[in-house]
C-alpha cells in the first residue's frame, strides 16, 4: 500500500523533468517500477496470509463448534432441525472465513490508502486537499448508516438460507418416502416457497447495497471535480506546477477504489457479524448434562439397575413417565409393554444418561447416575433402539463401532450372536460391503441385528 501511494508522486515528477526538457528519466521510472513490484509482492503476501488466517480461523471454529455439538445433550438436538446445524456448520462459518480473509483486509487497505494519500495531499498542498477530502465524512456516515440498516436484512437472509437447507436435507433424507407416496410435486413446492422467501429476503439486502454502494464511490467524484477546476486554475497560472496537479489527480482517483472497497467490505461485514451470531449462538449454549466436578467411574457391580420415584417431561410436552419405581435384580431380563407414547424409549433412554428424569433418581448397583462419570456409564451400557442408526461405512465397522479396537474374530462371534454373520458372508464383499447412508441397502431386520451385534461386541 505504501509503495502504491508514492507512484503519483513520482509520476508526478517525471512530467515536470519531461515539461523542462530533462532526459534524466530512468531514476524515476525505475523507482516506479520498483514501487509497482514491491505493490505486487506485497499483494500476493498479503492475500497467502489473510488466506491462510482465514481458512484456519474457519478450521478452528468448525472442529471447535462440531467438538461443542457432541459435548450437548440429546435433547439439544431434539429441537434442531438437522439442515439448520449444518448450514451454521458450513454457510456461516463461511460467511465468516471471507469477510475475516477478504472483507478485513478490504478495510484495512482502504482505511491506510486512504490515510496516507491525505497526509501526502496535504503536505503537499494544503487547500486543494481540503478540496478533495471534504467528501469524506459524508462517507463515513454514508457507510455507517449501510452498516445499520444492512445487519438485520443480513440476519434474515442467514436464517432463510438455514431453513432452506433444512428443507433440502429432510426432503433429500425423506426421498424414499416422497416417492411411495408420489409426493415429488408437493415437495418441490414447499422447496420452492422457502427458496422464494430466501430470494425476497436477499433482495431486500442487493437494494440496500444498490443504492448505498454506488453512492458512497460517487462521493469522491464530487472532490475530484474541485481538485480538476481548482488545481486545473493552479497549473495554468503557475501557482503549481503540471507535474504536481498530475500527482493530486493521481491521489483523488486513487481514493475512489478504496471508498469502493470500504462499501463492499461493509456489507461482508454485517453478513459476517450475522453468521458469527449464529455460530456463537452454538458455541456460548452450555452442556446441560455433565459429570459433576471430581465424578467417579461407574463403580463395578453386578448390574442392579433401580428406579425411584422418576418422573420426565420432555420440554416442549406434558410428562410422558410419573412416579415410576422398578427394581431389576442383576441378571434378569424384563420387558417393557404400554401403549404407543407410553414412555418405554424414554425409560431405556435414562439409563446410558441421554436423557435425566424431570423428578426422582436413576442408579445402577446403588450408584446414582448424575453422580457418576457420564462417559463410565455409556462404557457400561449396550443400547439398541427400535429404530437403529447406521454409519455409511463397511458392516464390520459399523459392528466395531462400539469397540473399534476390536478383532476380526471378535466381530464375527458378535455378528454370529445377533444371527447375522450367515447374511453377512453370504454377500460378496462379506462384512466389508458398504451400507449406505444409514444403512438403508439393508432391510430394516438386517439393520437391527447388525444394531445388536455392535451392543453385543461392546459386552456391557
Amino acid at each position: 500500500m505504501g509503495a502504491g501511494v508514492i507512484i503519483p508522486f513520482l509520476v508526478g515528477r517525471t512530467i515536470d523533468r519531461i515539461r523542462h526538457g530533462r532526459t534524466d528519466l530512468w531514476p524515476l521510472v525505475g523507482a516506479i517500477a520498483a514501487a509497482g513490484l514491491l505493490r505486487l509482492a506485497f499483494s500476493v503476501s498479503r492475500r497467502l496470509i489473510a488466506g491462510r488466517v482465514s481458512l484456519g480461523v474457519e478450521y478452528d471454529l468448525r472442529n471447535r463448534m462440531y467438538a461443542h455439538l457432541q459435548s450437548l445433550e440429546v435433547a439439544f438436538f431434539d429441537e434442531q432441525q438437522t439442515g439448520q446445524l449444518m448450514s451454521r456448520a458450513t454457510v456461516d462459518l463461511q460467511s465468516v472465513r471471507f469477510f475475516l480473509g477478504y472483507g478485513l483486509i478490504f478495510i484495512a487497505q482502504s482505511a491506510i490508502t486512504i490515510l496516507v494519500a491525505a497526509a501526502v495531499m496535504i503536505a503537499v498542498n494544503p487547500g486543494l486537499a481540503a478540496i478533495a477530502l471534504f467528501p469524506t465524512p459524508v462517507v463515513l456516515w454514508a457507510a455507517y448508516r449501510y452498516g445499520i440498516r444492512n445487519r438485520p436484512a443480513s440476519q434474515e437472509v442467514q436464517q432463510r438460507i438455514a431453513e432452506l437447507t433444512a428443507e433440502a436435507e429432510e426432503s433429500i433424507s425423506g426421498v424414499r418416502l416422497v416417492k411411495a407416496f408420489a409426493r415429488e410435486e408437493r415437495q418441490l413446492a414447499r422447496f420452492s416457497r422457502t427458496a422464494r422467501r430466501v430470494f425476497d429476503q436477499s433482495m431486500v439486502s442487493t437494494r440496500l447495497r444498490a443504492f448505498y454502494n454506488p453512492f458512497i464511490a460517487f462521493l469522491p467524484q464530487l472532490g475530484l471535480a474541485g481538485v480538476l477546476l481548482v488545481g486545473g486554475r493552479q497549473a495554468v497560472h503557475g501557482t503549481i506546477t503540471v507535474g504536481e496537479f498530475v500527482a493530486f489527480y493521481g491521489y483523488v482517483t486513487m481514493l475512489g477504489s478504496p471508498v469502493r472497497m470500504l462499501g463492499v467490505a461493509l456489507g461482508m461485514s454485517q453478513r459476517a457479524v450475522a453468521s458469527g451470531a449464529r455460530v456463537f449462538e452454538i458455541l456460548d449454549r452450555r452442556p446441560r448434562m455433565t459429570s459433576p466436578p471430581g465424578a467417579p467411574p461407574l463403580p463395578a457391580g453386578d448390574g442392579r439397575v433401580e428406579l425411584h420415584g422418576v418422573s420426565f417431561a420432555y420440554e416442549t410436552g406434558e410428562p410422558v413417565l410419573r412416579e415410576i419405581d422398578l427394581d431389576v435384580q442383576a441378571g434378569r431380563t424384563v420387558a417393557i409393554v404400554g401403549a404407543t407414547g407410553s414412555g418405554k424409549t424414554t425409560l431405556v433412554a435414562l439409563l446410558p444418561r441421554l436423557y435425566d428424569p424431570t423428578e426422582g433418581s436413576v442408579s445402577i448397583d446403588g450408584a446414582d447416575l448424575r453422580e457418576v462419570d457420564v462417559t463410565s456409564l455409556r462404557e457400561e451400557v449396550g443400547l439398541v433402539s427400535d429404530d437403529p442408526f447406521l454409519f455409511s461405512d463397511t458392516i464390520r465397522e459399523n459392528i466395531a463401532y462400539a469397540r473399534p479396537d476390536a478383532s476380526d474374530e471378535e466381530v464375527i462371534a458378535a455378528a454370529t450372536r445377533a444371527g447375522i454373520h450367515d447374511f453377512i458372508d453370504g454377500l460378496p464383499e462379506g462384512y466389508a460391503t458398504l451400507v449406505g447412508e444409514r444403512g438403508l441397502t439393508l432391510s430394516g431386520g438386517q439393520r437391527q441385528r447388525v444394531a445388536i451385534a455392535r451392543a453385543l461386541i461392546k459386552d456391557p
